[in-house]
């Protein structure tokens, strides 16, 4: 059962008890672990490794550079660089910097840096999903070839969200789900922006997705409004996730999270 307080208003924002669980792994017992923060950066240096291979391999391919940034797909991967590279740092000073830790957990409210990894980490785990179910669903095209870069891009990135999710110590809110659909609602604006200035993609065709050709409003339409809708499916079948993983947490280990 979901609790009446996870139902407060004031969980639209960026509260919680324990600010220290955003730099901290859910299965750790002390404030500090140096195995979380060799993992923080071995994640960090996989998503990097993701994106420039994903990079590459559209260069390569397009002989185009503009054209990486138009996808959805990209957008996700260049999220997840990010979530990556600022958790590492985030747990990094954590780690290494005692003046830092001690002011944050005098604070009442949680750092601003905080709450951005968060939304951040929010948006680009529930996208990976989003990319993955769209891209196998709808858009694959069997002459497309299932090599490095397409498994890293489309399979890989949500696998490796999925385990980060199980391993991050803060918590997944109910109503963050506005955070994907805003995301979504920029993305198709960006799109409709692209097609009516006479933008084509990378294979020359007059819309960045043949589900998001706008010269058929009410097709692209639809396509948003269900690609959303997978989005706010995926988000409530995540935080039932969430909810058993704290179950686990309280019920296996010593430590409580609340």
């Amino acid at each position: 059962m979901v609790k009446k307080t996870e139902l407060h208003v004031s969980n639209c924002g960026f509260n919680h008890d324990l600010v220290d669980s955003f730099v901290t792994s859910q299965w750790q017992s002390k404030s500090r672990n140096t195995f979380y923060l060799i993992y923080r950066w071995c994640f960090a240096a996989f998503v990097t490794c993701v994106f420039v291979i994903s990079l590459y391999a559209h260069v390569q391919g397009t002989n185009n550079f503009g054209k990486f940034f138009i996808y959805i797909t990209r957008w996700g991967l260049m999220i997840n660089l990010i979530v990556g590279i600022y958790g590492a740092l985030l747990v990094t000073l954590w780690h290494f910097c005692d003046e830092y830790r001690d002011g944050i957990q005098t604070k009442q409210t949680i750092p601003r840096k905080f709450q951005v990894y968060w939304a951040l980490h929010t948006v680009a785990l529930e996208l990976s999903f989003v990319i993955t179910i769209v891209y196998w669903s709808i858009l694959y095209d069997h002459d497309d070839s299932i090599d490095l870069p397409n498994i890293l891009a489309h399979i890989m990135n949500s696998v490796i969200m999925f385990l980060d999710f199980l391993i991050i110590g803060f918590p997944m809110r109910l109503y963050h789900v506005i955070q994907l659909i805003f995301f979504g609602v920029c993305y198709a604006i960006f799109s409709y922006i692209y097609y009516i200035c006479g933008g084509h993609n990378a294979k020359g065709k007059p819309y960045i997705y043949r589900v998001l050709y706008w010269k058929d409003i009410g097709k692209a339409s639809t396509t948003v409004f269900g690609v959303i809708t997978l989005g706010i499916i995926i988000h409530f079948v995540l935080f039932w996730i969430y909810k058993l993983r704290v179950f686990i947490r309280r019920r296996f280990f010593t430590a409580e999270l609340k």
